[in-house]
């Protein structure tokens, strides 16, 4: 656990150009130096595509459906799926994901300088074969500057697969990073996944699960979902903001998954930002220590031995001191 006045190093590894939430969670910690040391933002893949192969295959493994997107995925033609695949390379995803970082730069009026990196461009085949990036190679040149009592800390909010690349291509730095990876339900909970940064690459999901790497595995479903933000209140507290206020507004008012964000009662949830509050300030993000466990092909929760040891699991966030801290720093920004 981070001491309260400590300056913690960190790397943020985010799809940004996925959803909106990443933009959130980047914008927040650039308007936290007094607490954040960002050395970099590591760009990493996705594909819709994929992810909805994976869905598919492991509805058909279990045989049955388990969720909604279960559900939109087996209902697709074979046909249309190898089109959404093809046109949503993880690649593409990457590239997409590098330029929106710089965007997110851009509007904070922060100069990058060499910060922004890009990630893999495709996910884990095997265990046995990492995936050398400039990612990996930054990450792992991080850890070797840093020590146990002063690790890098690693938000990993997309597919993990820059961050377990690293750590099969030099395990060594295991003991130098704390990995916070954002993905599906609690561990416990025994129920199917559907998590998009936890199944698009499995594989690499259970490198991190199955390594030595102090891990805080943090649930988006039934705890990060409860970070809702209404356009009512986006407007309240973006509208007449500066520069970066303004590009958040945009980028939630245009929010592709979110068509009908103009029905009363209707919000979206601003996810990552649960990662970027636990560097802050822990206690509003509570955890337990659980026992390790991994995410098997038909993407089901599958406790380890107890030799792998635990990893730390919040059950539950302080949505009202979360969302005041990010409202309050982000006001003091007019430019």
């Amino acid at each position: 656990m981070p001491e309260e006045s400590q300056r913690l190093r960190v790397v943020i590894d985010s799809d940004t150009a996925n959803e909106i939430d990443d933009q959130f969670a980047i914008a927040w910690a650039l308007l936290s130096p007094d607490r954040l040391q960002i050395e970099a933002v590591h760009a990493a893949p996705f594909s819709h595509g994929r992810y909805f192969q994976a869905l598919a295959e492991a509805s058909k493994s279990r045989g049955h459906v388990a969720s909604e997107f279960e559900r939109i995925a087996v209902a697709m033609p074979a046909e249309k799926l190898e089109v959404l695949i093809d046109l949503t390379p993880p690649a593409d995803g990457m590239e997409r994901s590098y330029a929106e970082i710089g965007r997110v730069f851009e509007a904070s009026g922060i100069e990058p300088g060499d910060r922004i990196r890009r990630g893999s461009t495709d996910f884990l085949s095997s265990i046995d074969v990492p995936l050398e990036s400039e990612a990996t190679e930054s990450l792992i040149k991080l850890a070797h500057s840093a020590n146990p009592r002063d690790p890098i800390y690693v938000a990993t909010i997309g597919a993990p697969t820059n961050v377990a690349s690293a750590l099969l291509l030099d395990p060594s730095i295991a003991a130098n990073l704390r990995v916070l990876f954002l993905a599906g339900f609690p561990s416990g909970a025994g129920l199917d996944d559907d998590s998009f940064n936890l199944v698009q690459d499995r594989l690499a999901s259970n490198v991190l699960f199955e390594s030595d790497v102090p891990l805080v595995y943090i649930p988006g479903y039934q705890v990060a979902e409860t970070l809702q933000l209404s356009l009512p209140a986006a407007k309240e507290w973006l509208s007449d903001g500066g520069r970066l206020s303004q590009y958040l507004l945009q980028t939630y008012k245009n929010n592709p998954y979110n068509p009908q964000l103009e029905v009363p009662g209707r919000s979206w949830v601003i996810w990552d930002i649960i990662v970027i509050a636990w560097l802050l300030n822990e206690d509003w993000v509570p955890a337990r220590n659980v026992p390790r466990a991994r995410i098997t092909s038909a993407h089901r929760w599958d406790r380890l031995p107890p030799s792998a040891g635990q990893m730390s699991e919040p059950y539950c966030v302080k949505r009202n001191e979360v969302f005041e801290d990010f409202f309050r720093k982000l006001s003091t920004r007019t430019d």
